[in-house]
Formats: C-alpha cells, structure tokens, sequence
C-alpha cells in the first residue's frame, strides 16, 4: 500500500484496518493491532519522504460505544468511526447511535455516513441534519469515501456541511492496491457541491 501510494505521488498514507467485530473482514483485535502500530512506527523511523499514519476503522456498535476502549484508541494517529451491524434501526435509534461515537474525544472522523453500496444496499435510516450538525460541534471530519460502490456521503450533502465548517477526507477504502486510484475520482466529488477538494 505505501509502495502505490508513493507511485501516486502522495506524501502519507493513512491504515485503517477493521475493528475486532467486523469479523467478515478480518477485523484486527487489541494484540494485531498492537502490532501493526509498532510496524508503521519502525517504517516511520526509517524512511524520510513518506509518512504513514497508524489509524482504525472502528465499528460503532449498537449503542453507539466503539469496539475499542479509549486506552486503545489514544495509541493512533487517528480513528474512522463507521457503522457496519445492525443497520435496521430506526432513524432515531441511528442518529443517537452515530452521535455517541462522534462524541467520544478519540474519533477523527466518521465513515461512509449512510452505509449505502450503490445499485446493492440502500442507505441506513439516519437524520444527517443532525449528523452533519455534531461533526461541527464536536470537530468531528466526514469521510467521502471514494469507492465507486459508495460515494458515500452523498455530493448533495457536502453544501450543509461547507456552510457549517465540517471538513471531509477523501478515502479511498482500499482493500487491496488496486483501490487506491479511485482518490483521483474522489478528489472531484466535492466540486459538485461546490467545495475546494485539496490532496
């Protein structure tokens, strides 16, 4: 992943393996990713002209803890807070949900905001008023995430979230190098909604 990102001409690289609960996905527990961290610490201490950050995509679970306690979570560089189980609540269960994990001073940014896998799985019921509302409160960053089965938060959301401050990084959710081309896409979603996008 570092080796394309360099190709790509990019000076750092974010790592966000799943979370122990995301199961399907091979989600690291607190001993993997005790690993992988001093990994990309000894990588870090030895290259120059490339940066890689020790993240987490962390699952917010059911009741909006994270699937990480904070004595784990304050070890990274940063952490993507999303919603992978139990995506049937309603939209007020949801929101409360998402708000709580906002809300905890580890998480750097939320991921894919509505769940949705375009022309497979139709968004989670969620009030992203109230959502795009708590990132400008709380600092809390916006993914858009630039899989092209995502898009995800939807370009006709980025308007509210210009006018209210909320930043957005634009990932490319690469589960695997060939993922990684599709920030080039990403990069001219914000446009659309007349946002400055900056790589």
């Amino acid at each position: 992943m570092a080796g394309e990102a360099r190709e790509l001409g990019l000076d750092y690289l974010g790592i966000a393996d799943h979370s122990k609960s995301s199961f399907q996905a091979n989600g690291l527990d607190e001993k993997r990713l005790a690993e992988q961290i001093k990994l990309i610490r000894d990588y870090n201490a030895t290259t120059k002209d490339f940066h890689i950050f020790a993240g987490s995509e962390v699952d917010i679970l059911k009741d909006g803890r994270l699937d990480f306690a904070d004595d784990v979570l304050r070890r990274l560089d940063f952490v993507v807070a999303s919603v992978h189980n139990a995506m049937s609540q309603d939209e007020e269960a949801m929101t409360a949900r998402v708000i709580r994990a906002m809300e905890n001073e580890y998480v750097t940014m939320l991921g894919h905001p509505t769940g949705r896998l375009l022309l497979q799985r139709e968004p989670y019921k969620i009030n992203l008023e109230k959502i795009i509302d708590c990132a400008a409160r709380t600092g809390t960053w916006i993914e858009l995430n630039c899989s092209s089965m995502r898009m995800d938060l939807d370009w006709r959301w980025w308007h509210r979230a210009r006018d209210k401050g909320v930043k957005c990084s634009i990932n490319p959710d690469a589960h695997r190098i060939a993922h990684s081309r599709c920030c080039a896409t990403g990069s001219r979603w914000p446009a659309k909604a007349g946002c400055d996008a900056r790589m």
